[in-house]
């Protein structure tokens, strides 16, 4: 019996690798066919706006490929996602939800403090939260948290909670899609939310979580290559990488300062930074969209191999990014210092009036506006200085190869690699949202006897609804990525971190869970509130540790003034999750 299975998943794993090796032939090839028209002459405008589209074309057709009506692989992608590809998706998302604080941009807080956050609460999702959620044999972290301390109220709490963190989530991901798209095919922003939702619709709707994990993974391969040619381009014509230690160190210093110096602009920074990365690390490491690839994976094993592969795909990623945001940085000053404002490159007054680049400390979308704006600054010589340039982080992403001249074609691949990662962030904190209302919620609490294709359409719905909705609401109004993340982050800090932690005291109840929730939430309001004003990033992460504190101790304290628990049902529970054999929940009905 054992040796059918081995030969079933061995057959199983060879027809994935078979289609992930295709989608990767097709992309490469797609890629050198865009490339070569940029060379036999097509117009720029054409071959600019291929990537995007032949990125939105593939993730969608992955999620139309992978429609089920099976409960497993809507909820949890059947359980059978090789840790390779979940590893890939799980370090897309990663790369995805750090976007939006690239540098340079004008964070409240230090980017070395927002690096160390977010890099621990990596290696946390990676390693540890979600190899135990995938342990549980739960569809989600609601679920998990629900069965360790089974009351109705605390379940509808964390469902809430999930809910408001993975909407933020979609919200800023979404909105990085939407200016991505009006960035690379030049569109409006209606036409632009309009794409990006039926590109999110069609990546989640039809699979669930299997499409999510699938649109993921050829997210990071379409980064990886949209960033990565730029940077062997730029090796095969002899230019040295703006590296510290295996580059040019002081190319890499000259990039540093010049990106300081354009977020030097932004507001003071609040709070101490050992707050921000323990608060930033706390929040990402039960982020739960961060998790659904774990979600996917066969067992606990696989679920910690996947992780490992992420953080090593983050990591390269991450070089990738570093070294074209560096060799970016150089470049716009090589290309636009000492020249008149009125005769820069069409494509500076382009990203002038996307507000991607600012000339003399305004949005320039044309030659006289430029020098009309050069002429009032004190002391303009009648040229640029490096002071009268400042570049923002989804600019220097995208704009390598037009700032060295290697074709709009590339630029077009990069730029899709940065749209490939929003819509696969959007697909999933959407798939994690409709869960949490369409399985935590309606099927756990009214619909234990619903039939697969109710609980199917019930969960569709709701995400339709929810893009929809969101779509609405972004085409007239454009929202702050970097603060929806930082809600997001502050949230599950704040109100899921220290529940999980609870969930491994044995003593702890339900109600001391409750009792820890309603603290945790209540404590993280009044740090905000006595603040006086506009939450900032940290704000915001100094309430959501505080919070965290505030409702561990809490629940802990409440567990003590109480009778233990004769069952030990806790212990039990804490006992199977770590050293049980298999998965803990009881088989979910169709799964």
């Amino acid at each position: 019996m054992n040796r059918q299975v081995n030969d079933e998943d061995a057959i199983e794993r060879a027809s994935t690798d078979g289609r992930v090796a295709f989608g990767i032939a097709a992309f490469a090839f797609a890629a050198l066919l865009v490339a070569l028209l940029d060379r036999v002459g097509v117009p720029e405008r054409l071959v600019g706006v291929l990537g995007p589209i032949l990125a939105i074309c593939g993730l969608a057709t992955i999620g139309l490929l992978l429609r089920s009506m099976r409960i497993s692989r809507f909820y949890a992608a059947g359980r059978a996602v090789p840790s390779p590809y979940a590893g890939l998706a799980l370090a897309a998302l990663f790369v995805g939800l750090f976007a939006p604080f690239l540098p340079p941009t004008r964070n409240d807080s230090s980017i070395v403090a927002l690096m160390a956050g977010f890099g621990g609460g990596g290696l946390l999702a990676c390693l540890v939260t979600g190899p135990l959620l995938r342990k549980s044999g739960a569809f989600s972290l609601a679920d998990l948290l629900a069965t360790r301390f089974p009351l109705l109220a605390l379940r509808l709490g964390v469902v809430a909670v999930v809910s408001v963190v993975s909407f933020f989530v979609a919200a800023a991901a979404y909105e990085l899609a939407v200016r991505g798209l009006q960035t690379g095919l030049a569109m409006e922003r209606r036409g632009a939310t309009l794409l990006a939702g039926c590109a999110i619709v069609l990546i989640a709707l039809p699979g669930g979580l299997s499409g999510v994990v699938w649109a993921g993974m050829a997210a990071a391969a379409v980064l990886l290559a949209g960033s990565g040619l730029p940077v062997a381009i730029l090796i095969a014509q002899g230019g040295k990488l703006p590296l510290p230690v295996i580059g040019a160190p002081g190319a890499w210093s000259a990039a540093m300062a010049r990106m300081a110096a354009w977020s030097s602009a932004g507001p003071p920074h609040h709070g101490s930074g050992l707050a921000v990365v323990l608060a930033v690390a706390l929040g990402v490491g039960v982020l739960a969209p961060l998790l659904a690839p774990s979600v996917a994976t066969r067992d606990r094993r696989a679920a910690h191999s996947a992780g490992r592969t992420a953080i090593l795909g983050a990591l390269v990623m991450a070089l990738v990014l570093a070294v074209s945001l560096a060799a970016a940085a150089l470049a716009t000053d090589a290309a636009l210092v000492g020249k008149a404002p009125g005769r820069l490159p069409d494509y500076a007054y382009a990203a002038s009036g996307r507000g991607l680049l600012t000339i003399c400390g305004k949005a320039a979308p044309s030659p006289s506006l430029a020098a009309q704006a050069c002429r009032g600054e004190p002391g303009f010589t009648g040229v640029l200085a490096p002071s009268d340039i400042a570049a923002r982080g989804p600019f220097l992403a995208t704009a390598l190869p037009t700032l060295r001249g290697s074709g709009e074609a590339f630029s077009g691949l990069a730029a899709a690699g940065m749209v490939a990662i929003a819509l696969a962030l959007a697909a999933a904190a959407f798939q994690a949202l409709a869960t949490a209302l369409g399985h935590d919620a309606f099927y756990r609490v009214r619909g234990t006897g619903a039939l697969t294709s109710s609980r199917l359409a019930v969960t569709r719905g709701l995400l339709l609804a929810a893009v929809a909705g969101t779509g609405v609401a972004l085409m007239g109004n454009s929202v702050d990525a970097r603060e929806m993340i930082a809600l997001a982050i502050a949230f599950s800090a704040a109100a899921i971190a220290p529940l999980l932690a609870l969930a491994f005291w044995p003593r702890a109840s339900a109600s001391d869970a409750t009792f820890a929730l309603l603290c945790g939430l209540g404590a993280a309001e009044a740090v905000i509130i006595s603040q006086g004003s506009a939450p900032t990033l940290g704000i915001l992460t100094a309430g959501a540790l505080v919070a965290c504190l505030a409702g561990g101790l809490a629940g802990v304290a409440s567990s003590l003034i109480r009778a233990p628990d004769p069952l030990q049902k806790g212990g039990v529970f804490i006992d199977r999750i770590l050293h049980g054999e298999s998965d803990v929940l009881n088989p979910d009905k169709g799964a």
